[in-house]
């Protein structure tokens, strides 16, 4: 059976417009957080961590995909013997400085979400079943009144579910936006009780995850997502302000990843365990940091549980970067792929030397400080893209792809360049090795 689009979920969700509007090359509504984003009272509070808002009451923490697409199309997943999703991160496009123009911030992002929706559109048997967003929805504070100009309007063509973790952005409070507790717009419209109209003129409704931090059940793969807070220097999943129920949560995921893998005897590793979170573990970004002390967190639930993800997948930082850790103890090695190249209005450069020289993908590798070694295998920061990622029973394949910044759906006869190849790797699930496949 072909996984053929569908506007419509099961349980009353709408996921595209039936007769979009061509892009927009202006914004809706002008974008005026501007002053306050570069202003001296955030510049000394922009690290602060804010409390995480509950999960909805009696609503369990795993979703399954079935509960989102029809039968139909989970069953020609379950026939392909596959599933395609995309994912990245940092798609929102706000003017923040006088160099960039209001008008190439929406075709940037205009750009990769176009690309996107091609992608759906010819993908045939083997098209996107959905995406999973890294992050950093809404700039420069996840407000409420931006949603239109900066996901509903690019994505109104993207006939899949959209699964979001919140970023930094998403729940950073600006002083004069009428909220009354951090996130509550992502919790609007992705955590609502129930598939809702929330932006008037657009048919997508709002998704009905059951909290900032959630995992996502489907046929082949198993994704959790975490909220690495507000912080603009690095991530947080516990301390003393937000308590450890984000924790408690990820152990409690890590055990029940473990058991559903043992429970299956028809394969050695049946179900590919992927982990998404927005502020990345590693980083080679001359402005964003790794997250030494967020990566320990999670290393030690992993150990605890007895289980490691196959894949880690994180944003924050505007580029794609891919790297190889290679566990001391047992040899498996683990991507962790940095998608931060969605869309925003820059991109970050990779950091140089004294010499003035970038890292050497491939030939760069050194210690994790944690006995293991951690390899720069490829990275891209000049172009806007998003990821493609296929699993079936026996592994993961990523593709980085790059779009044009410019490229729209103006008229038939102007067809979307089709997006060309940043990276290619593979996961093999039952040797936990990694191999690229293929650079562009």
């Amino acid at each position: 059976m072909e996984f053929k689009p569908s506007m419509t979920g099961p349980q009353g969700q709408l996921y595209a417009d039936p007769k979009p509007s061509p892009d927009e090359d202006a914004f809706q509504v002008n974008n005026t957080s501007e002053a306050y984003y570069n202003s001296p009272y955030y510049l000394a509070n922009k690290n602060l961590i804010q409390p995480i808002p509950e999960p909805r009451a009696g609503v369990p923490l795993n979703i399954n995909l079935a509960d989102y697409l029809s039968a139909e199309a989970i069953a020609a997943i379950l026939a392909a013997g596959a599933i395609t999703f995309h994912s990245v991160g940092d798609t929102g496009a706000a003017k923040t400085g006088a160099h960039e123009s209001a008008a190439t911030a929406v075709a940037q992002e205009a750009g990769v979400a176009d690309a996107m929706v091609a992608d759906v559109a010819t993908g045939g048997p083997s098209a996107p079943a959905f995406f999973f967003h890294l992050g950093d929805v809404v700039y420069n504070f996840g407000e409420a009144q931006y949603y239109y100009d900066q996901f509903y309007e690019p994505y109104r063509e993207y006939d899949r579910p959209i699964f979001a973790i919140p970023g930094n952005h998403d729940g950073v409070e600006f002083a004069k936006e009428p909220i009354s507790f951090s996130l509550e717009p992502f919790v609007n419209n992705f955590c609502a009780a129930s598939p809702t109209v929330s932006v008037p003129g657009f048919a997508r409704t709002t998704m009905t995850q059951p909290g900032a931090y959630f995992v996502l059940t489907a046929p082949f793969a198993r994704i959790i997502g975490l909220y690495s807070n507000t912080g603009e220097s690095v991530g947080v999943l516990s301390n003393t302000t937000i308590g450890d129920a984000q924790i408690t949560f990820l152990n409690q995921q890590l055990a029940a990843a473990l058991a559903a893998r043992q429970a299956d005897t028809a394969n050695k590793n049946p179900q590919a365990l992927i982990l998404a979170v927005h502020h990345p573990p590693f980083t080679g970004s001359s402005q964003h940091f790794p997250s030494a002390a967020m990566l320990a967190q999670i290393d030690s639930c992993c150990q605890a549980a007895g289980i490691w993800p196959d894949l880690v997948l994180s944003g924050h930082a505007h580029l794609y970067e891919r790297y190889t850790r290679t566990m001391k103890a047992d040899g498996r090695q683990i991507p962790y792929v940095v998608a931060g190249n969605g869309g925003y209005y820059n991109l970050s450069k990779m950091k140089v030397n004294s010499s003035g020289a970038k890292p050497t993908a491939s030939q760069h590798s050194e210690p994790d400080g944690q006995g293991n070694t951690i390899t720069l295998d490829q990275f891209n920061d000049t172009e806007y893209g998003f990821l493609r990622i296929t699993v079936n029973a026996r592994q993961i394949q990523v593709d980085s792809l790059a779009v044009k910044d410019t490229q729209t759906t103006t008229t038939p006869t102007t067809p979307i360049p089709p997006p060309t190849l940043i990276d290619s790797f593979t996961v093999t699930l039952s040797s936990h090795v990694v191999s690229s496949v293929g650079q562009g």
